[in-house]
């Protein structure tokens, strides 16, 4: 029998048996009502007649004897109460005798209305009066025993009709039970069957099985389970060859690779290592495989370089890094690299870290070219310091009245020639200095410096551009302030920034140098301009070697502010920038206050 047939025959039988108890119900309330309503409309009212007629009666004897017309009145209208009520009873004779009875109560009626109006004695108007109270008594038990009689056929009928709905709800109890108990068998069961079956396959349990024990609809379900069963176990064996066959193929790849990689998963539990990277790390892919790479740091420093990463968390920790190596004797220079491996187990869901892979990049060639061109960049530096030297003394002597007179002509050229000549001194010592900055060899001296001095001297080092363009200068600085880093090398860096600003700013407008503590650890140098400010797609290079806003007139060799970068990050501090096209700039770099190094301490 299907499944859908079930149901209709269970919910049907339900429905059949809430209507016969409805049915039933309404038939015996019903009959209930017909009873009562029997009860009430054929002797009450015969029993509220003669009633009447009795008190009518009480009423006559009053008056009897009496001539006055008050108690004629009286009798006159007792007698027709008496009369109306006969007049009722005739109309409502439902009992057996009954008719008989009220005949005689008419007659007797009569007769005392004919005496009354004879004046027959006293006594015998009170014999036809009690024998017609009588007559109406007898009527009046005849309806009271039809009464009681009706009554118990009502109480019999209430309870054959409690008995019968008794029957019938227990009967639809046992059965509706009996359908609650069967139900959950005939449907749930199946279906949690079913559900464990859905985790066992969500398991890659593909041999489970489930019975078929019926032929309805849930048995089809149960057969196309196991069918679905079956082909997922045929398509896993059918393809384990190949996923095995395309992992061996990825290893190969992997293993070819000049680099060495090294895959760590999300507990930070080493997975793979290519050949490459055994090679370099000096270790055997048997021996660290699943092996948590806290451990292995024990016994390899390359390993502990970044599992100290791992351990510390952060963006920073992901940063690629230079690293030093001994392979084969030689020292050989490595870049470093962790990349995240993120996933979303649904496009819906949030990407999940599910490990990292670390590649070793052998950068060896590109180090020592690099460090050949910082050498070579320094050398030569070096070496055009002292010929430009020489131009500028030769200059000097050529601008000296003893060496002769010179024409306007020869003096503005021999000017141009000096700021020629100052300017390519000027870029050497930038070389100079980005040499210094890439080879991490800055000298610097980490002294206590009050920032108002510096401010001071590289604001009076450009009081002649600052007056050639008529800029005003206001300084805001906070006073007993005292700053961590290098006095001369802060200094070069306030006047880039402030010669800059000049050189971008208006004439008569205003340029502001800011300098504050901002707590118990750091102090800010604030350079704000009202130029025309930059772009916010350059802002994130201002900072790189020759990087040059497009569309600049001005001169530059577009280190300035990468030397500054190099001096205030050696120093400990931060510097960066903030603009707004049409609204000026804001530079700022922040180092370290005393009371920072006193804390520390």
């Amino acid at each position: 029998m299907k499944l859908k047939t079930k149901l209709y025959l269970s919910f049907g039988f339900l429905f059949l048996l809430i209507l016969l108890l409805a049915g039933l119900g309404s038939l015996f309330v019903r009959q209930l009502a017909d009873d009562s309503q029997a009860i009430i409309k054929d002797n009450y009212r015969t029993l509220d007649y003669m009633q009447s007629i009795k008190t009518s009666l009480d009423k006559t004897i009053l008056t009897i004897g009496k001539q006055d017309s008050k108690s004629k009145a009286e009798r006159g209208f007792a007698f027709d109460a008496i009369l109306e009520s006969i007049e009722k009873q005739k109309a409502n004779i439902t009992e057996p005798g009954e008719d008989k009875l009220t005949d005689e109560l008419i007659k007797q009626v009569e007769l005392l209305k004919i005496s009354l109006n004879e004046n027959i004695p006293s006594e015998f108007l009170l014999i036809q009066i009690a024998t017609i109270q009588d007559l109406a008594t007898k009527i009046y038990e005849l309806n009271i025993q039809t009464l009681l009689r009706k009554n118990d056929t009502a109480n019999q009928t209430a309870e054959r009709v409690v008995l019968y709905m008794a029957i019938t709800g227990i009967s639809g109890s046992i059965l509706s039970l009996i359908f609650i108990i069967g139900f959950p068998e005939v449907i749930f069961d199946p279906l949690q069957k079913l559900n464990e079956g859905i985790k066992a396959i969500a398991s890659k349990k593909y041999d489970h099985q489930l019975k078929v024990a019926e032929n309805d609809e849930l048995g089809e379900i149960a057969s196309s389970f196991n069918l679905m069963a079956s082909r997922l176990k045929e398509y896993e064996a059918s393809n384990f060859s190949l996923l095995f066959s395309e992992k061996k193929r990825i290893e190969a790849i992997i293993n070819q690779m000049h680099e060495g990689i090294i895959g760590i998963d999300e507990n930070h539990k080493i997975l793979f290592i290519n050949d490459f990277a055994k090679n370099v790390l000096n270790l055997s892919e048997e021996y660290i495989k699943g092996e948590h790479i806290q451990s292995i740091a024990k016994i390899n420093d390359i390993i502990a370089s970044f599992a100290t990463d791992f351990a510390l968390g952060g963006q920073e920790s992901l940063t690629p890094k230079t690293i030093k190596i001994v392979l084969d004797k030689e020292e050989k220079t490595f870049s470093r690299e962790i990349i995240p491996i993120n996933i979303s187990k649904d496009k819906h869901d949030k990407l999940e870290n599910v490990g990292y892979v670390v590649v070793l990049t052998d950068i060896t060639q590109f180090s020592e070219r690099d460090k050949a061109k910082t050498q070579f960049i320094a050398t030569i530096s070096h070496e055009l310091k002292t010929p430009i030297s020489s131009i500028g003394m030769g200059l000097k002597l050529l601008m000296d009245e003893r060496t002769g007179s010179l024409n306007d002509s020869q003096s503005k050229l021999i000017k141009g020639l000096l700021e020629d000549k100052n300017r390519l001194l000027s870029i050497t010592g930038e070389l100079l200095d980005i040499t210094q900055a890439e080879t991490g060899n800055i000298s610097l001296t980490q002294e206590v410096f009050p920032p108002k001095e510096v401010i001071t001297v590289a604001s009076e080092a450009l009081k002649l551009q600052l007056n050639e363009k008529k800029i005003n200068l206001e300084l805001i600085i906070q006073p007993d302030l005292h700053a961590i880093g290098d006095e001369n090398k802060v200094t070069w860096v306030l006047i880039n920034l402030l010669s800059n600003a000049i050189r971008y700013s208006p004439e008569g407008s205003t340029i502001r140098i800011n300098c504050f503590q901002e707590s118990n650890r750091k102090i800010l140098f604030e350079v704000i301009d009202q130029g025309k400010g930059i772009p916010k797609s350059f802002q994130d290079r201002l900072f790189e070697k020759y990087y040059r806003v497009p569309g600049t007139k001005t001169s530059g060799s577009g280190l300035g502010l990468n030397i500054s970068k190099e001096f205030i990050q050696a120093m400990g501090g931060k510097i960066g920038v903030e603009s707004e096209e049409g609204k000026g700039s804001r530079f700022w770099f922040e180092l370290n206050a005393k009371s920072f190094v006193n804390a520390v301490k």
